[in-house]
């Protein structure tokens, strides 16, 4: 009996060691249970019996998180909620309900966004920003913790039946078994990409927030707001227009501007960006496509009718449609059996069948 409660008090004593060893580990690795950034440790938030239908909390949950990332914090995340394009936490943050289910399965439920679908205050870290939040599948697969940053934002940007007005499925378009896709869930599928910039390859994967985040260098990173539209960290023309190095200056924070002049993956980009105005987003989806390679999509805006494209040469697809640019109507066909594309502005037709098609 004495052996035993020996080995009880050893294996209590080891307990609590491991305990000790773990919580001072865990409070340096999650944020807000660091002291050397929170000296108050937990009375930084919680205070006595608190704000009436917190957690004891000081305030109520997104107003406390700008007690500290607010105007002058140290992480302001507040100024960029203020911008053009952002995540309406302030405006719509009072109708989230603590344990409500992701993607919304109502279409009458309000639309909104709360610090707290996106962070856990006890586990987030500056390595995982979501750790401990529910993450989504973007497939009908709901999932206890995200272990990807994608199945946090597919939480409301995939099948939620309360979608805005010409909003769509991003999980859809990302599947990996679509046509092609930007590689955010898995590496693409176009070993053939001579426009990547050092450091990429048809390996690498990308995140949501290399293109959606604070369009500030030196401000607060993440997804809260941006001066661009659709919470973009730099510009994206998707309008006709001059192309510069601004016009299109997130696709060239990946992709070489030289290279896309240069044609060296498709033999008309210098024709269609740089000499007729036309933009990546008049021929291009930015997430991903079902049907053709290439995140082929073409903007209805500009394209009318049916349309085709064949990939029949690396670098020379042939693509069947009608489209208008700049005051000029093309029609891209076979003409006597060879590939051609006829222009029509004012009356007067032009035909040019490119002889290295």
């Amino acid at each position: 009996m004495i052996a035993a409660k020996i080995n009880r008090g050893l294996i209590s004593a080891l307990t609590i060691a491991v305990t000790i060893v773990l919580t001072i580990t865990f409070s340096f690795a999650m944020t807000h249970l660091d002291r050397t950034k929170l000296p108050a440790g937990c009375s930084s938030c919680h205070k006595g019996h608190g704000t009436r239908a917190t957690v004891m909390l000081e305030k109520t949950k997104d107003e406390l998180c700008f007690k500290c990332h607010g105007i002058g914090g140290a992480k302001d995340v507040y100024s960029p909620l203020q911008n053009v394009s952002n995540h309406p936490i302030i405006q719509t943050s009072q109708y989230h309900v603590t344990g409500e289910s992701l993607p919304e399965r109502s279409p009458s439920t309000p639309r909104h966004v709360s610090c707290y679908d996106c962070h856990n205050a006890h586990l987030s870290s500056p390595e995982k920003t979501f750790d401990g939040v529910k993450g989504y599948s973007g497939r009908g697969v709901t999932l206890k913790r995200a272990d990807n940053e994608y199945e946090v934002c597919y939480r409301c940007h995939s099948d939620s039946a309360n979608l805005p007005p010409g909003s769509s499925n991003i999980a859809e378009k990302m599947d990996p078994a679509n046509a092609s896709y930007h590689p955010v869930e898995s590496t693409g599928k176009n070993l053939n990409m001579p426009s990547l910039k050092a450091g990429l390859s048809s390996n690498s994967t990308i995140l949501c927030t290399d293109c959606h985040g604070n369009d500030d260098p030196i401000g607060a990173k993440g997804p809260h707001g941006s001066n661009y539209e659709f919470l973009l960290k730099a510009n994206y023309s998707m309008e006709s227009g001059v192309e510069t190095l601004f016009a299109y200056e997130l696709c060239y924070s990946c992709h070489e501007r030289e290279s896309i002049r240069s044609n060296e993956s498709f033999k008309a980009h210098e024709m269609h960006v740089f000499y007729l105005d036309v933009s990546c987003f008049a021929c291009h989806d930015p997430h991903g496509v079902r049907d053709f390679e290439n995140l082929i999509r073409f903007d209805a805006r500009i394209v009318t009718g049916a349309f085709n494209y064949i990939k029949v040469t690396p670098g020379r697809p042939e693509c069947f449609l009608r489209c208008h640019v700049a005051g000029i109507d093309y029609e891209h066909k076979h003409v006597d059996g060879v590939f051609c594309i006829v222009s029509t502005q004012g009356g007067t037709i032009r035909t040019h069948c490119p002889l290295d098609w």
